[in-house]
């Protein structure tokens, strides 16, 4: 159990290490795309990274090494589908999907299905797999279900390149068409539509010497000037329906690489987004003591928290310092300041996952009510993942209201100390940790998977943080 009490400040430095979720993205595309690569900052000291290595041990020969992990892919013969390292076919085109890793389940699980593989996760209930099949029709992918010991795997029986060009596919829907074109190395022009292509893919296709590329669609006749004029407009407009019909072209290219590969790419993962976006609504609620958190990825889909505190009123700072395979990464430094609750349309989900808790929390803790939308597809987790985040927050007292399509939370100044025996998933537990340096009294929570994703965890705390009646 992770024992907490109220926080007195937050203070010091502290350096994220690399997200696991985008380390299995980059050992992934690495093996689709059959390029090396090292994967630095990478320590092999937690359950979760021993699972993305089991994962990945039938699809690459896999070194770890002073904190380097070296991915060289195994060649597949195509003619039969074996392994001509192996000489195992069954374990060459079996992807199993770590279950720990939730953020980007639909990218692993359709760059496997482009890749030919049969892909498992055996904590996809029937209902996400029935969901998935769904979705991969809208974008001209046709899979079947295969059993596989006692789990269900999913494998695609053909593609249709023009249901996908003529999809123009929403945003969760692109991010698993770009993930099967790459696992296919496959190229495609297809168009979307209200949305920028913000996606962790596009950032890793060009370190990896792939294209992907995005341009706005102008009407031949509209000069520049009307066109920037008429963007203008639509910016200073508030409603979705309003802001509509700004469409873009997307060229993916994945059948040619433009880097050299005679020697292996050197990636550089940013650090994990889930425990940055916990440290960042952490400061916020406690901001007594200067508090520095480094190697913070700074995309737009890597910061769903930090940009939902803002518009509450944080005063949050955010300082470039490098680049990495999936965008700029840097420091963040949270000031004191007054929050008020407001309105978040989760799109896409997958960007919102991993931190949607700490959002939560950041909201109870807020003045006025926050409502979160769009988050139907939750429902299909197992347990359902709406219900589950629900029941975590009774134990606090926060009051909240369900809907539909997610959630409305109700702001607190004060809560009391809780206990959460049931072992959660670590973006949750983690942001219950958080509740818990705020709330006054003691708080315990269980760290089964906090601790198997953060092995050092504890530790941080208690070097971060002071508290009271310790």
């Amino acid at each position: 159990m992770i024992i907490l009490h109220p926080a007195k400040n937050m203070q010091g430095k502290f350096r994220l290490p690399p997200s696991p979720d985008l380390i299995y993205m980059a050992a992934l595309a690495a093996c689709a795309a059959k390029l090396s690569v090292n994967i630095g900052g990478v320590s092999n000291d937690g359950a979760v990274i021993d699972e993305i290595l089991r994962s990945l041990n039938g699809h690459a020969d896999i070194n770890l090494v002073d904190s380097t992990l070296s991915i060289s892919p195994k060649s597949i013969n195509p003619a039969d589908n074996t392994d001509v390292n192996t000489n195992s076919g069954e374990e060459a085109l079996l992807l199993t999907i770590p279950d720990s890793l939730l953020p980007y389940r639909t990218v692993y699980l359709f760059m496997g299905l482009g890749m030919g593989k049969t892909v498992v996760s055996r904590s996809t209930p029937p209902r996400q797999i029935t969901d998935f099949i769904a979705r991969a029709k809208r974008i001209g992918i046709n899979i079947e279900t295969v059993d596989v010991g006692e789990a269900t795997g999913l494998r695609t029986l053909s593609f249709d390149s023009g249901i996908a060009e003529s999809s123009c596919p929403n945003e969760d829907d692109c991010a698993a068409l770009l993930a099967f074109l790459l696992g296919k190395r496959d190229k495609l022009t297809f168009s979307i539509t209200d949305y920028h292509l913000s996606t962790p893919l596009r950032r890793l296709a060009h370190a990896l010497g792939l294209s992907v590329n995005a341009r706005q669609c102008v009407s031949s006749d509209e000069d520049a000037e009307m066109a920037k004029r008429l963007r203008f407009m639509r910016g200073k407009q508030r409603s979705p329906e309003a802001q509509s019909q700004q469409s873009f072209i997307v060229e993916a290219d994945f059948s040619t690489i433009n880097a050299d590969t005679a020697n292996a790419i050197n990636i550089t993962v940013p650090g994990d987004e889930t425990l940055a976006a916990a440290l960042i609504t952490a400061k916020a609620l406690v901001p007594k003591g200067d508090f520095e958190l480094s190697n913070v990825a700074l995309d737009p889909w890597a910061s769903q928290a930090a940009s939902f505190l803002k518009k509450m009123g944080a005063k949050i700072n955010m300082d470039e310092q490098t680049k990495t395979a999936f965008g700029p990464a840097g420091t963040v430094t949270v000031q004191k300041s007054e929050r008020v609750g407001r309105k978040a349309r989760c799109i896409p989900l997958y960007h919102y996952l991993g931190q949607l808790p700490c959002m939560t929390i950041a909201a109870a803790f807020a003045e006025g009510k926050s409502v979160f939308r769009d988050l139907e597809p939750m429902r299909l987790f197992d347990p359902d993942g709406l219900e589950q985040l629900e029941q975590c927050l009774r134990p606090l007292g926060i009051r909240h209201g369900e809907m539909p399509d997610g959630m409305v939370i109700e702001g607190a100044k004060e809560f009391d100390g809780f206990d959460i025996s049931e072992a959660l998933p670590a973006h949750i537990a983690v942001a219950f940790c958080v509740a818990g340096v705020k709330c006054v009294g003691k708080t315990s929570i269980a760290d089964d998977f906090v601790v198997a994703r953060w092995p050092d965890f504890e530790k941080m705390i208690n070097e971060i943080f002071e508290f009271r009646g310790k």
